[in-house]
């Protein structure tokens, strides 16, 4: 049963694919170039985003779990499902970190970074029992709001006068550097997280409509984070590859007459937006992935135990930021990204094509 629209879907993407980038910056290993390969990594996504599109077109009844069911055989289809549902509930807890690393460090200093993820988490958890169509109403709510604070941040930043493109130079000096931010990481992080999409794909959008909704975000969602990157890069130079939170420390430095300034409060709520929803769409994919490999009737029974789960490794999986930042930029996109967000869904199209080709031949002999 299809219960979205295709505003309902294109609003859901853009905000999982701004997710925590909008404080985070993207690609800051390439330097002055990252603005560059935010431009290539959105390309190369939204190439891998139209293979995902492509298996739904073939495959429209089901799911991921399902479907890696029909492609790889019931007992290598369990046990892959498996993995991405745990991966899913992984993901929510690293996004979770970040949220609670951000506010413990600039917001609430004072109150135990457990606490913030807590009730951020009960948010989301009471999300997910509303269910689809509402969390999509939710999405449909905010994401006016955001543009209208990220037009906002543009706007103030502009007028204060501190951008200088000199810092932009040399441009696409190391392509080494550009290449290698990309792949993995630029592709990968947010544009092959999408995937977590397919675990209710039969319940969005008619596969067409939802090729052109998503691919259309996708084009958005990274222009979006390139002009972030290109503000900041013009605005901190040197200093943007060496911040945590690049994005967050050239809004600060907006002042206008003595009287506009300190304007935290509009980009941590971007950020809140960005990770609710992203948390949100991995938590609700983990638990409809889970019921529809066990088959569950009713997949809120798992909400409170994945929640909990999601929780546990927020917590539990890195003693401070920096170990878990380089976690999640060296060992977590080689180890779990390039395999289940890559490897396996291009894996995936062949056997596909294999079996439309086979059918096609058992057809013409037939």
């Amino acid at each position: 049963m299809k219960v979205l629209t295709r505003w309902q879907l294109f609003c859901l993407y853009v905000l999982f694919e701004l997710g925590t980038s909008v404080i985070f910056g993207f690609g800051r290993s390439a330097k002055q170039d990252a603005w560059i390969a935010s431009g290539i990594s959105t390309l190369v996504g939204f190439s891998l985003i139209g293979i995902y599109c492509k298996l739904i077109e073939w495959y429209p009844g089901k799911n991921w779990t399902s479907l890696l069911n029909h492609l790889f055989g019931r007992m290598v289809g369990n046990l892959l499902g498996f993995v991405y549902i745990l991966f899913m509930i992984y993901d929510a807890g690293r996004d979770l970190r970040d949220f609670g690393e951000l506010m413990h460090t600039y917001i609430l200093p004072k109150t135990p970074m457990g606490i913030t993820m807590i009730l951020l988490l009960a948010v989301i958890t009471y999300s997910c029992y509303t269910g689809l169509v509402r969390i999509a109403r939710l999405a449909e709510l905010i994401i006016p709001i955001v543009f209208i604070f990220l037009l906002t941040e543009f706007f103030l930043l502009t007028a204060t006068g501190i951008i200088d493109f000199s810092l932009l130079t040399p441009i696409a000096a190391d392509w080494s550097s550009i290449w290698k931010t990309v792949f993995p990481l630029g592709v990968t992080v947010p544009y092959g997280e999408t995937l977590s999409f397919a675990m209710f794909w039969a319940y969005t959008i008619e596969p067409k409509a939802y090729r052109r909704s998503v691919l259309l975000a996708t084009l958005v969602g990274g222009m979006v984070l390139l002009i972030l990157d290109f503000l900041a890069i013009t605005t901190l130079g040197p200093m943007f590859d060496r911040l945590i939170y690049p994005l967050l420390s050239a809004f600060q430095l907006i002042s206008l007459a003595d009287f506009i300034d300190n304007i935290d409060a509009i980009v941590v709520t971007n950020f809140i937006i960005g990770g609710l929803l992203k948390i949100l769409i991995l938590t609700y994919a983990a638990c409809i992935g889970i019921a529809d490999q066990w088959k569950i009737a009713d997949y809120r029974v798992v909400i409170v135990p994945v929640s909990v789960i999601v929780l546990f490794f927020a917590i539990y999986m890195a003693e401070n930021i920096g170990s878990h930042l380089f976690v999640g930029l060296h060992w977590v996109v080689w180890i779990l990204h390039v395999p289940l967000l890559i490897c396996i869904p291009i894996l995936a199209l062949f056997i596909s094509m294999f079996h439309k080709k086979l059918e096609f031949s058992k057809g013409w002999f037939r």
